[in-house]
């Protein structure tokens, strides 16, 4: 096994190429209420985004990877890894899988994944990931990954209808299993 793969799926850099399913991603407004987007980004943006990606992640301190069904060599989802901070040795890190591919354990794998390249490879002490308290499916994902749910944040996103809690999960390194 590689470090950036398992028998199922594959990690790998954005490549000019994605650009079209990049856009689709990032610009799904669906998605937008779990992140910080609040705005559409162009194809311009997006292609200045992919070809500064190759830089590298302690100076940028994000990286995001393509995950990769290795069986077809279908792009399904994209991992963000981001809020780098090493002086802290801890990162965020958030996941989206494509709504045609969900539900087939691979943001477990994903998650799997990108723990051993992280606290294994990276030698990072911690990842933590904050979901919105009415996402049952992430939750229950993260604590099957061996995420612990440590604190609430109260109000921390705006809603259509308010505001809504948001929890905290985190995996230290000594508490990871690989």
């Amino acid at each position: 096994m590689k470090l950036l793969d398992n028998e199922i799926l594959k990690l790998r850099a954005l490549e000019p190429e994605d650009i079209d399913m990049f856009s689709l991603w990032e610009n799904d407004s669906a998605y937008w209420k779990q992140g910080q987007t609040i705005a559409p980004y162009s194809r311009y943006a997006l292609k200045q985004y992919i070809a500064a990606a190759q830089s590298d992640i302690y100076e940028t301190k994000e990286l995001k990877l393509v995950i990769v069904r290795i069986c077809d060599n279908q792009a399904i989802g994209i991992v963000d890894i981001f809020n780098i901070d090493h002086y802290h040795s801890r990162l965020e890190f958030g996941i989206l899988i494509d709504p045609k591919y969900k539900r087939k354990g691979y943001a477990i794998q994903t998650i799997e994944i990108v723990s051993r390249y992280v606290l294994d490879f990276l030698h990072i002490h911690q990842m933590y990931c904050r979901v919105s308290e009415n996402n049952e499916a992430s939750c229950l994902m993260l604590e099957k990954s061996g995420f612990v749910r440590t604190c609430v944040l109260k109000d921390w996103l705006r809603t259509e209808s308010g505001f809504e809690n948001v929890v905290m999960y985190q995996l230290i390194a000594h508490n990871y299993v690989d």
